[in-house]
C-alpha cells in the first residue's frame, strides 16, 4: 500500500499484511520520521490508498507490529491534545516517592519503567517530553547507560524536543559541563531530590529560553 507524508510528502509503501484493517494506526515517515495517523477503521480490501491524517500530539502508534508487540506495553491509553510526558528511570522508591507528586503537579502524565526493557519499550511506542534517568538505571555501570545511548542515537530534530534529567550520585546539580559530556540537559544530584520542584522548574526555563533563541534564528535562516 503505498502511503504520502503529509509533512515532507515522501512516498513510501507498506506491507499490506502490516495493516490491521478496522483501525486507526500510526505509521512513522521513513524519511522526516513524522507519525502519521492513517485510519483504516472503514477501509474494504482492495479500496486504494486509505485516508491519511495528521498525528495529534500524544497518540500511540499501534504500529510497528513485530513479533513482540503488545498493546499492554504502550504507556498511555489517552492523552488530551497537548498533554506533556515524562517517564521516570529510577527504581529507588524513595526517589520516586519524591518526583512523581511534583512531576503531577506540573501536570505531566508520567509513565515509571521497571526496568531498560521495559523504557525502551515505552520509548518507542511514544515521544517523551521529558526523560529523567538514574545513571546507572538498570546497569551498575554509568559509562554503560542504556537509555542515554538511545536517546545519542535519536535524529537531533527529536532530541532537541525531549528534556532530559540525569539522576546522579557523581555530580551536582545543575552542573552544566557535566550535562554537556553526558548529553543530558540537567544534572540533578540525588542528595537534592527533596528539591526537584525548584530544580526542575529552572531547568525547564532555561531549556525553553535556549531553544526558543535556536528556534528563531533557525527560522529567520529557513532552516526550521
Amino acid at each position: 500500500m503505498e502511503l504520502v507524508c503529509p509533512k515532507c510528502k515522501e512516498k513510501f509503501n507498506v506491507s499490506d499484511d502490516k495493516l490491521p484493517l478496522g483501525k486507526i494506526v500510526a505509521i512513522r515517515c521513513p524519511s522526516c520520521k513524522e507519525k502519521i495517523s492513517v485510519d483504516l477503521r472503514m477501509q474494504p480490501p482492495d479500496a486504494g490508498p486509505p485516508e491519511v491524517k495528521d498525528q495529534p500530539k500524544g497518540f500511540d502508534p499501534t504500529m510497528e507490529k513485530d513479533e513482540d508487540y503488545d498493546p499492554s506495553e504502550k504507556p498511555f491509553d489517552f492523552l488530551e491534545e497537548e498533554a506533556k510526558t515524562a517517564i521516570v528511570c529510577e527504581n529507588d522508591p524513595k526517589v520516586l516517592k519524591a518526583i512523581l507528586p511534583v512531576l503531577d503537579i506540573m501536570e505531566y502524565s508520567t509513565s515509571v519503567a521497571e526496568s531498560l526493557r521495559d523504557a525502551l519499550r515505552k520509548m518507542k511506542y511514544h515521544t517523551y517530553d521529558m526523560v529523567l534517568v538514574n545513571e546507572t538505571f538498570d546497569n551498575s555501570a554509568p559509562e554503560n547507560n542504556g537509555i542515554l545511548i538511545y536517546l545519542e542515537h535519536m535524529l537531533m530534530e527529536v532530541r532537541r524536543n525531549i528534556f532530559v534529567g540525569l539522576l546522579t550520585r557523581r555530580y551536582r546539580t545543575m552542573d552544566n559541563m557535566a550535562a554537556f559530556l553526558r548529553s543530558v540537559n540537567i544534572t540533578i544530584n540525588l542528595a537534592d531530590v527533596d528539591k526537584i520542584d525548584r530544580i526542575l522548574s529552572r531547568g525547564i526555563n532555561e531549556y525553553e529560553l535556549f531553544y526558543a533563541i535556536y528556534k528563531e534564528s533557525a527560522k529567520k535562516l529557513g532552516i526550521a
